[in-house]
């Protein structure tokens, strides 16, 4: 722990990883808000998750969109500009009452597009704020705050969908945003950061091997949560138990994020990683329907999952400037949300055409296409800088 200590105590760093929470925290709140209030408004789950699909594809689509426009418009009105009208958006979707549903598709996809790209900022921002040897250090810290939002989020927008109707989760959602947003965007750290424009067209950066087979282990390390996710809910129908059962996968990742996630001092880290989350998803097999087995399960596998991605953004940070950084974590963006949606409709087919536990076989697929990748991208990733100096 004297690790994260010494990286705590640089300036900034405090400041900037907690509102950097704040302002993607309404992330963690949408999937089960949108589902809830427009299923409500509308009878219909169906016009939910295309809803939900409509926003999916806006993020997609303005991940490496924003990515180009930041460092010729600046951090600062990208953050506030997009935070406004998706929130806004969020609170038209509130005050509908579901008589027209492809209003709601059309808001659903303006709250996609107009994503706050907080995650593609702040990562450029970070090697400015730490030694190099500290780099996977604050990105392990970075990935294990994700899982709080994931965590915490869903069971917040459950509570005050449940005490205080499903339009308040909404309104709660956009002001979340807005607070967050405009306190992420006052940071000196964030005022003062230059990101001079990408040298390459639109889609260069996916030229470069590191960001391909970084983009493609996202995706497919998402892809696993799809599968995991709708397996789950399908074999454990007790929806109490089931959500419970899909926290494990948040707390493995969390305590594998604090326990390994700054410790890749070799190339080969991230395919020890992947296969540790392999494992977890072939285990399920023993014991598919029974609670505590699953957890575990999914338990184990959550152990790589923070480690994976603090090591695909620490790849990125090493290798590019920040201007070609922020579209290409833009770039990874989309194929994590792509990876996700893609594996929870295969997942989906597969328990209606074969059985509920023939979606945990999309989980171990993406796992082994993406230990696959790792693999081959052996002779071309770089090895990570040396943590001994910052533990000391």
């Amino acid at each position: 722990m004297g690790s994260y200590t010494a990286v705590l105590k640089r300036p900034g760093v405090v400041r900037i990883l907690l509102s950097q929470l704040a302002a993607r925290w309404a992330f963690g709140m949408m999937s089960l808000a949108f589902v809830l209030h427009v299923q409500k408004v509308t009878g219909s789950y169906a016009i939910a998750g295309i809803t939900l699909g409509a926003e999916t594809l806006g993020a997609a689509i303005a991940g490496p969109l924003l990515g180009r426009l930041i460092p010729k418009l600046g951090i600062r009105p990208i953050v506030f500009t997009t935070s406004t009208i998706g929130a806004a958006a969020m609170v038209l979707i509130g005050m509908s009452n579901g008589s027209l549903p492809i209003v709601l598709i059309c808001l659903g996809f303006v709250v996609g597009i107009t994503s706050p790209p907080i995650q593609q900022i702040v990562r450029p921002i970070y090697p400015s704020l730490i030694s190099k040897e500290q780099t996977n250090h604050l990105f392990a810290l970075d990935a294990n705050l994700q899982e709080l939002i994931w965590v915490v989020g869903p069971i917040l927008a459950t509570f005050i969908a449940a005490n205080a109707g499903t339009p308040a989760a909404l309104y709660t959602m956009a002001a979340v945003q807005i607070a967050g947003c405009y306190l992420f965007a006052s940071n000196h750290e964030v005022r003062t950061a230059k990101m001079e424009p990408s040298k390459r067209r639109m889609g260069g950066v996916l030229k470069s091997r590191v960001v391909l087979s970084n983009v493609a282990m996202g995706m497919l390390m998402v892809a696993t949560f799809g599968g995991a996710e709708v397996g789950t809910v399908a074999v454990i129908t007790d929806r109490n138990v089931s959500g419970l059962v899909l926290a494990a996968l948040s707390a493995g990742s969390l305590i594998g994020g604090f326990a390994f996630g700054h410790r890749a001092k070799t190339k080969y880290a991230l395919s020890k990683f992947f296969a540790l989350t392999l494992l977890g998803y072939s285990l399920i097999f023993i014991a598919p329907h029974e609670a505590i087995w699953v957890s575990i399960c999914w338990f184990i596998a959550g152990l790589g999952v923070a480690p994976i991605f603090a090591n695909l953004a620490s790849i990125i940070a090493i290798k590019l400037t920040a201007g070609e950084s922020v579209e290409a974590y833009g770039w990874i963006s989309t194929g994590q949300l792509i990876g996700y949606s893609s594996a929870a409709a295969i997942a989906g087919i597969a328990v209606d055409t074969i059985d509920p536990i023939a979606a945990f076989g999309v989980s171990i697929v993406a796992g082994l296409l993406g230990l696959t990748v790792a693999l081959l991208s052996l002779p071309f990733t770089p090895t990570p800088p040396s943590t001994d100096k910052a533990d000391h």
